[in-house]
């Protein structure tokens, strides 16, 4: 039968619930010292839990709860904004005091028969496996994986479900389980491929084990705390993690630069781009925002991005390469410039100051004198604002003034390399940028990230005299 422990606040609506609980056939037992969380006294297989009174504190409550030995479903009753709020993250159905006991029943129902799939923990996974409770170490782990091996696959799917486009990233004890041969040769494939880059519902159609029994393994591993579910990439400390999220980050800063703005920001050329120029940087578009370029990744919740991203890349092209509707184009932008926003489409006489004082800054920087270096890089910020490269030159030339004037070297590459990285999220590659960006990662004592973006640079151009340099300097092979 039902236990249903009340852990309400309010003594006369709880002993009333009490009562219509047990007329309906349910056990029913209202425990007011247990409002807070639980305190021992009972085995509940559901609990209902005061979300007017916890508040903010219901998920907590919730989870506490859901760590009890006898791992109860969980109901919130209450009314209040703060309730309502709170209800969906703590994964609670929430229940109005002034529901019908039918439609209260019903919810107790509906909790006892998910109980053990509102999370993975070990108290879950000994329960949902008809196991006894045990300490959790490591000689129980094996027989808690064989027998998740046949656990109702409706308690896994109701369990992964609230992270089907979660990351999983495996932890140190899934080295442990792999070390002490606790799982079978199709498993052993399966957590090869969990490396932090796919998600769940990845994972289950990779094989070589079937979604079922996929589901079942990755719901174990869950329990077990042998990876971790995440939305967002968990951490950087691999080439392919580090790959994925820089992939997430320029696609979230791509849609985000580019609303209302020019086809010469898509393409990121000024007006006074002919056809080769146009063709060079549809290519380098292409390089990071292509289906081609995007499809080897797992976007997960991003991958809606990814059309509507390359779609104005293929109009962009179209429309700049014609002179016809190039020239149709630049009528519509003289009508609608004022409510635009734009890096790429300003004047020719600022395009042409602007590169002249860039080239001026490079020969200066050449030369040793990073004062004039940052003052004609200033400058050519000032006419072209936004460039890459020419922000990109000016915070390196920054950087070095400014630790020439005895300032502490780490600060400034660490604010200088805050500085490029913003600007360059979102963009198409630039190499000389990225050059610049691994100078400052570099100063600042980052070797491995300076590597890494000097790598981007000379993936796009492999011949890039100052990358080249650099590569030798960091010892890169090439």
């Amino acid at each position: 039968m039902t236990a249903v422990l009340i852990a309400l606040a309010d003594v006369g609506p709880s002993v009333q619930l009490e009562e219509q609980l047990v007329r309906a056939g349910l056990t029913a037992t209202w425990d007011q010292a247990q409002v807070d969380g639980p305190k021992g006294g009972g085995m509940p297989t559901v609990v209902l839990v005061d979300a007017d009174h916890l508040g903010k504190r219901l998920a907590q409550v919730a989870e506490a709860w859901r760590d009890h030995p006898s791992v109860p479903g969980v109901i919130a009753i209450g009314s209040s904004a703060v309730a309502r709020d709170q209800a969906p993250g703590a994964r609670v159905t929430l229940v109005a005091p002034t529901a019908k006991i039918a439609t209260l029943v019903g919810a107790i129902q509906e909790a006892e028969k998910l109980r053990l799939a509102t999370g993975m923990r070990w108290s879950v996974l000994r329960a949902a496996c008809k196991l006894p409770p045990a300490r959790e170490e490591e000689s129980a782990w094996p027989a808690a994986i064989l027998a998740a091996r046949n656990v109702d696959i409706e308690i896994a799917r109701s369990a992964l479900r609230w992270h089907v486009s979660h990351y999983v990233t495996p932890t140190a004890r899934i080295d442990v389980m792999r070390e002490e041969r606790m799982f079978s040769v199709p498993e052993l494939e399966v957590a090869a491929q969990i490396d932090g880059t796919l998600t769940v519902q990845s994972l289950v159609k990779v094989g070589p084990l079937d979604p079922a029994q996929t589901a079942r393994f990755l719901w174990a591993l869950g329990s077990l705390g042998a990876v971790d579910f995440t939305p967002e990439i968990r951490d950087v400390n691999t080439p392919a993690r580090r790959m994925l999220a820089e992939v997430r980050a320029h696609l979230r800063a791509r849609t985000a630069r580019l609303e209302k703005s020019t086809y010469y920001d898509v393409l990121e050329i000024t007006p006074l781009a002919e056809y080769e120029e146009i063709e060079t940087a549809y290519q380098l578009v292409a390089f990071r925002y292509s289906p081609d370029a995007l499809d080897v990744f797992d976007l997960a919740d991003l991958k809606p991005l990814t059309k509507p991203i390359w779609d104005l890349v293929e109009r962009a092209r179209s429309t700049l390469v014609d002179h016809a509707q190039r020239g149709r184009y630049h009528d519509w932008l003289r009508g609608k410039m004022s409510g635009l926003k734009t890096v790429w489409a300003i004047e020719p006489n600022a395009i042409k100051t602007a590169a002249d004082y860039y080239l001026r800054g490079q020969r200066s920087l050449g030369e040793g004198d990073v004062h004039k270096a940052m003052s004609e890089f200033a400058t050519a910020c000032r006419q072209f604002p936004g460039h890459p490269e020419y922000e990109a030159h000016l915070s390196w030339a920054r950087y070095r003034v400014q630790v020439g004037s005895g300032r502490d070297r780490a600060e400034c590459a660490a604010a200088e390399r805050k500085t490029i990285e913003a600007l360059l999220w979102g963009c198409r590659p630039w190499p000389r940028a990225l050059v610049a960006l691994a100078l400052i990662c570099a100063a600042g004592g980052d070797a491995d990230s300076a590597r890494w973006h000097l790598h981007g640079a000379l993936t796009v151009d492999p011949t890039l005299p100052a990358a080249v340099q650099l590569a030798q300097r960091l010892g890169m092979r090439r």
